[in-house]
C-alpha cells in the first residue's frame, strides 16, 4: 500500500468561490515550507475539502509537520488502496485493519466523495462485519477503543486511525499584518499566536529596560514560536532600547502612575513602528482585571486616542487558560522561565484619574531618546 497525509481545513471551506481558492493555495505553500524544515519530502496536492501530501518520505512526520500550520484542522497518516468494487475496497481494508482491532472494541467510520453504487454506511457496515470475522472484539459505536476510518474519493481509499489536531484557523498571511507588543511571557505568548492564528502575519516589538536575562528569556521565546508555528514568511522582532524612557519615568511621574505611563508610552512607540512600516493593528496580552494596569479604566486610559485599533486575544481568559495554551503551543518551558523587568514604582493605582494621568504623561513624553534594532527570526 502506498502512503499519503489527509490535511483538513474547517474554515477555510466555508469561504465565498473567490477568496476560498486562494487561501487553499496559501494553505497549500505553507505546508510545503513546514514539510521542508522539518525534513520530509512529499508532493502536496489540493483536492476538493482536502489537502493530501502524497508519497511522503515519512507520513508520520509529514503529518505533524502539516499540523503546525495555521488553518489546518487536523492531519492523519493514510495508506492508499485503488479499488474497482466495494467488496474489493472492503477486504483491502479489512486487511489492513485486522491485527489493529484483533479482540477490540471497534468503530469504522467511513467518508465517501465522488460517485459510487455504495454510501458510508455500507462501508461501515461492510467493513465492521469483516473484521468482526476476522477477530475484532465488537463494536462499540460509542467509546471504542480503536477507530478504523476510511475515507473514499473516487477510485482510492485512504485508511487510517490516528487524527493530529492541528491550530484550525486561516492560513498566515490572509489577514492584514500586526504588530504585537511582545514580553515573552505567557499573555503575550499567546496573545501573538492567536493573532496569528486568525491569518494575520503578526511581527514583535520588545521594550528593553536593561534586563539581561528578561532580554533573553524574551529573545528565546520569539525564536521558538518562529520556528515551530511561522510558516510562508519571517517574523521580525523590533527591540527598542527604553532605558532612558524608564529613567525619565521614575523621576519625573508620580509613583502610583509609573507604570501606566511607562505602559501608555510604550503603546505610542509600538504605534509609530507600525505606521512606518505598514502594520494594521497592534496587539496587546491583556486580560481584564489580571493586573492593576489591565482594568478596563486603565486598559481606557493606556489605549486612548490612538491610530490604530487595539487587538486583546486573551483578554477574556483568566491566567490557567493562558497558561494551558502556551502549554498545548509547545513554548511553556520557555515562557515559564521569563522574569518581570519593569519595576518602575510602587503598585499602579487601579482606576487611573484621566486628569492626572494626562498630567503625568505630558512629564514624560519628549523626555526620552529610543534606538530601535530588527531582527529577522525563523526562515
Amino acid at each position: 500500500m502506498d502512503e499519503a497525509v489527509i490535511v483538513r481545513y474547517a474554515e477555510i471551506a466555508v469561504k465565498g468561490r473567490h477568496t476560498r481558492p486562494r487561501l487553499e493555495k496559501l494553505l497549500a505553500t505553507h505546508i510545503m515550507e513546514a514539510l521542508e524544515r522539518h525534513g520530509v519530502s512529499g508532493q502536496v496536492k489540493r483536492e476538493p475539502g482536502r489537502i493530501f501530501i502524497l508519497e511522503p518520505s515519512d507520513a508520520r512526520s509529514a503529518a505533524e509537520a502539516a499540523s503546525r500550520v495555521f488553518g489546518v484542522k487536523s492531519a492523519s497518516p493514510a495508506k492508499v488502496v485503488v479499488f474497482q468494487s466495494l467488496e474489493e475496497l472492503v477486504e483491502k481494508a479489512a486487511s489492513y485493519f485486522a491485527q489493529r482491532v484483533r479482540g477490540r472494541e471497534f468503530r469504522v467510520t467511513a467518508r465517501r466523495t465522488g460517485s459510487h453504487d455504495f454510501t458510508s454506511l455500507d462501508v461501515e457496515k461492510l467493513l465492521g462485519a469483516r473484521l468482526l470475522e476476522l477477530g475484532a472484539g465488537r463494536v462499540n459505536l460509542h467509546t471504542p477503543e480503536y477507530i478504523a476510518y476510511v475515507e473514499v474519493r473516487g477510485d482510492k481509499a485512504y485508511l487510517y486511525d490516528e487524527v493530529i489536531q492541528g491550530p484550525g484557523g486561516l492560513p498566515l498571511g490572509s489577514e492584514e499584518p500586526s504588530l504585537v507588543l511582545f514580553s515573552g511571557g505567557f499573555d503575550s505568548t499567546a496573545a501573538a499566536w492567536l493573532v496569528m492564528r486568525r491569518g494575520s502575519p503578526a511581527d514583535l516589538v520588545y521594550f528593553d529596560v536593561g534586563v539581561e536575562e528578561a532580554r533573553e528569556n524574551m529573545y528565546r521565546a520569539a525564536s521558538e514560536l518562529a520556528r515551530l508555528w511561522v510558516y510562508g514568511r519571517r517574523l521580525n522582532l523590533y527591540i527598542v532600547d527604553f532605558r532612558d524612557a524608564a529613567r525619565s519615568v521614575s523621576s519625573l511621574v508620580k509613583p502610583k502612575y509609573r507604570v501606566l505611563v511607562m505602559r501608555r508610552l510604550m503603546v505610542e512607540e509600538a504605534e509609530r513602528i507600525a505606521l512606518e512600516n505598514g502594520y494594521e493593528a497592534l496587539v496587546t496580552g491583556d486580560s481584564i482585571g489580571q493586573v492593576a494596569t489591565q482594568t478596563i479604566r486603565n486598559m481606557r486610559l493606556i489605549g486612548s486616542r490612538l491610530r490604530l485599533p487595539v487587538i486583546r486575544p486573551v483578554s477574556g481568559m483568566d491566567k490557567d487558560e493562558v497558561m494551558e495554551l502556551v502549554r498545548r503551543i509547545g513554548l511553556y518551558d520557555i515562557v515559564s522561565r521569563q522574569i518581570e523587568a519593569c519595576r518602575i514604582g510602587i503598585d499602579p493605582t487601579p482606576r487611573g484619574d484621566p486628569r492626572v494621568f494626562e498630567e503625568e504623561l505630558a512629564k514624560a513624553r519628549g523626555s526620552y531618546r529610543v534606538e530601535v534594532r530588527v531582527l529577522r527570526l525563523g526562515g
